[in-house]
């Protein structure tokens, strides 16, 4: 096999942090694990790093924004003959989408400044030879705006460095996990509050975590709020959930949404339960519940919390998952299409 150069660029504001995206830690880190196994050379980037490094066969410009830096240093690439790769993994290239992303509705971010950056978004990406997406949806609706896109659905998987870490065999306590991630998930988080209360009331030994910043209120003293932690430390707090939960309001953007909170749960053997939105409604892996009404969820939550249940869900769960998404083969499938 040919050893490929290749460069994942992060348009981070921040040049010292990019590594710490969460996007750029599943988009183009585990990827490159995955690469570099398989005798790839591999860097990861801050686009400003391109303004002196230039020798790579692919350079992947993960959610890149068209700025004047971005289009000097495509345009040394481009002398270098190297293959130019867009990636996204949310709706964030079509202006009509806007009202739809989830600061806006949380009323964290101005309309028009949102709709402003997704055409820089769109932008940059008309400029790139080929495209990679995180969804079918997402592949789907940029092909309706660039039909003659040559576009690959590269879906995220557990990340890599959590093979190295044991599974939970058994919980620790009782306890529900939503890890919010970011400011952003208090609309998707009153889906299910009504129902945690009433699990809360009918559960003494029930605990509720929420993991990272969430302005929504659950007023009870068995929820239990940790701050947000740096990745290193992110899968023990998952490995030590009972079941883990991602409730998604049903709009535009989350229809584009990967299944990645139930991939990062099942590396853990931790069972999840989700709405039935964007990548989640296709997951078909034992381990992984759906829901769509209040109804279901509190079926759905009191099922997985019976021993029993829970016993038959989690178990094999991480090799289900990987099964079902494989960062080595999603390498593989990487390298055919850029190497077309």
């Amino acid at each position: 096999m040919k050893q490929h150069r290749i460069a994942f660029v992060s348009s981070h504001p921040s040049i010292r942090r990019f590594r710490r995206d969460a996007s750029f830690i599943y988009r183009c880190e585990n990827l490159a694990l995955a690469l570099s196994s398989l005798g790839h050379h591999v860097k990861l980037l801050h686009i400003t790093a391109l303004l002196f490094q230039t020798d790579f066969d692919t350079v992947v410009f993960q959610r890149p924004a068209d700025t004047w830096l971005f289009n000097y240093v495509i345009k040394r690439l481009r002398r270098k003959n190297a293959t130019l790769i867009g990636d996204v993994d949310d709706l964030i290239f079509d202006p009509h989408f806007a009202q739809f992303r989830p600061s806006v509705r949380n009323q964290l971010s101005n309309q028009e400044k949102t709709r402003d950056k997704f055409v820089m978004h769109a932008s940059a990406l008309s400029k790139m030879d080929k495209l990679t997406v995180s969804t079918a949806e997402l592949a789907q609706r940029y092909r309706n705006i660039h039909p003659e896109c040559q576009c690959e659905v590269i879906p995220n998987a557990g990340h890599r460095s959590w093979l190295a870490i044991p599974p939970a065999e058994k919980s620790f306590e009782r306890n529900i996990s939503y890890f919010s991630g970011t400011r952003t998930h208090d609309s998707d988080f009153s889906i299910v509050a009504p129902i945690l209360e009433k699990l809360l009331d009918r559960h003494p030994d029930l605990k509720i975590r929420i993991i990272g910043p969430l302005s929504a209120e659950l007023n009870h003293p068995r929820v239990i709020r940790i701050p947000k932690v740096p990745f290193s430390q992110y899968p023990q707090l998952v490995r030590e959930s009972h079941i883990n939960i991602a409730p998604l309001e049903d709009t535009p953007f989350n229809q584009c949404k990967s299944a990645l909170k139930a991939l990062e749960g099942g590396m853990m053997n931790v069972p999840t339960i989700a709405s039935r939105v964007g990548d989640y409604a296709s997951m078909n892996v034992h381990g992984i519940m759906l829901a769509s009404s209040p109804e279901e969820w509190e079926a759905k939550l009191e099922f997985a919390l019976h021993p029993d249940n829970h016993t038959l869900l989690s178990s094999g769960l991480r090799d289900r998952i990987i099964s079902f998404s494989n960062i080595d083969d999603l390498a593989n499938r990487f390298i055919r299409f850029t190497s077309d």
